[in-house]
C-alpha cells in the first residue's frame, strides 16, 4: 500500500521510487495542473478527472489514467470530488517553481547600493550555482581567498525574477538569514533535522586586517551541519548573537532598529570586537558598542551564549 485515499498521511517511499514516480512528462504535467488551480484558502481544491485530463492536454485517457494512478497515494490524493496534491506533491512542484533543480542561471558582477565596511568601496554581486556572492569592488573583503568576498548566501533561481540587483541583494539577505536563524535554534531549514554546531578560534590570529593564519578577518568561526541531510552553514561569531533579545533591546534603547536580516545589521556585526577568553576550550567574548555603552556576549565551543553582560 503506497498511501491513503482518505486524506491521511502518505506512506514513505524509497528515494529511488519517489524520483521514478515523477520521472515522466505526463506525471509532471498532472502535478503542475493541480498546482495551477490550487487556492490556499479554497474549501475544496480537488479537480475532477475529466477537467484534469483537459488541463494536462492528454489525448489518450487510458494512458493518462495509468500515470495518474501511479501518482495517486503519495503525490496525489483522490477525494470524493476529484484529485488534489498531497504535501509531497507540493514539495515537488515548489522545487520546480523555485528552479533549484531545473535552472542554473549566472549573473555577472553587478554593483549594488551598498558599500564595503572595510574600505567604503562599492559592493558588487554575482550569481552562480544557486548562490549570491557579495564582494568588494576594491579590497580583499573579509575572505580574500574567495576573491574579496563579504558573503555568499543561497537564493533559489526564482528569487532573481523581476528584481533589480539591489532587490536581489536585499532578498538574498532576508531569505538566507532567516533560514540561518533556524540553525541557531538547532533546526535544519532544509529537512527539519538536528544541527551540530562547533566554534573554531584561530590560535595565531592577527587582528590587523586579514589574518594570514586563518585567511579571514574573524577570530572565531562557527560551523553548523545538519546531522541528517548535511546542509551546512559557516559564519563569523557575530552572526550567532545577531538576533539575541538582549542585543535587539540594547540597540533599541539607542534608537537603532536592529533587524538581523538586513545589510545594516550585517555591517554592525562586522564592527564588533572579538576576544579569546579560554585556551582550554574554544570560547569568545563579543563586545558591542553604541553611544559609549557596551554589551558583551560570551559564546562557548558549541555556540551557546553562556554570559550576557551590559
Amino acid at each position: 500500500m503506497m498511501g491513503r485515499a482518505d486524506g491521511g498521511t502518505p506512506d514513505a517511499l524509497a528515494p529511488d521510487d519517489a524520483f521514478t514516480l515523477v520521472g515522466n512528462e505526463t506525471r509532471i504535467g498532472i502535478l503542475r495542473a493541480l498546482w495551477a488551480v490550487y487556492d490556499p484558502y479554497a474549501a475544496d481544491n480537488a479537480v475532477p478527472f475529466s477537467e484534469l485530463v483537459d488541463r494536462v492536454g492528454a489525448e489518450d485517457t487510458g494512458n493518462f489514467n495509468y500515470h495518474l494512478g501511479k501518482l495517486t497515494g503519495h503525490f496525489v490524493r483522490r477525494t470524493d470530488t476529484g484529485y488534489e496534491l498531497t504535501a509531497p506533491g507540493f514539495k515537488i512542484v515548489r522545487a520546480i517553481i523555485a528552479g533549484g533543480v531545473t535552472r542554473d542561471p549566472v549573473v555577472e558582477s553587478t554593483p549594488v547600493g551598498a558599500t564595503c565596511d572595510r574600505c567604503g568601496s562599492t559592493v558588487e554581486i554575482t550569481y552562480e550555482d544557486g548562490t549570491v556572492w557579495a564582494r568588494c569592488s576594491t579590497c580583499d573583503g573579509y575572505w580574500p581567498q574567495r576573491g574579496g568576498e563579504i558573503f555568499g548566501f543561497s537564493l533559489p533561481p526564482e528569487g532573481l525574477r523581476d528584481r533589480s540587483p539591489e532587490e536581489i541583494f536585499d532578498a538574498t539577505i532576508g531569505y538566507s538569514i532567516r533560514r540561518f536563524e533556524t540553525m541557531i535554534d538547532g533546526i535544519c531549514p532544509e529537512c527539519g533535522g538536528s544541527v551540530d554546531t562547533s566554534l573554531a578560534v584561530c590560535e595565531d590570529h592577527d587582528d590587523d586586517g586579514i589574518c594570514e593564519a586563518c585567511g579571514s578577518r574573524f577570530l572565531g568561526i562557527l560551523t553548523c551541519v545538519c546531522v541528517s541531510c548535511k546542509f551546512a552553514w559557516r559564519c563569523p561569531s557575530y552572526a550567532w548573537v545577531s538576533n539575541h533579545p538582549a542585543l535587539v533591546s540594547f540597540y533599541y534603547r539607542h534608537g537603532v532598529e536592529h533587524v538581523p536580516s538586513t545589510w545594516a545589521a550585517i555591517k554592525r556585526g562586522l564592527g564588533w570586537r572579538e576576544e579569546r577568553i579560554s585556551t582550554d576550550s574554544p570560547s569568545l567574548r563579543l563586545t558591542v558598542e553604541q553611544d559609549g555603552e557596551r554589551l558583551r556576549f560570551v559564546i562557548d565551543h558549541v555556540g551557546a551564549v553562556t554570559e550576557v553582560d551590559a
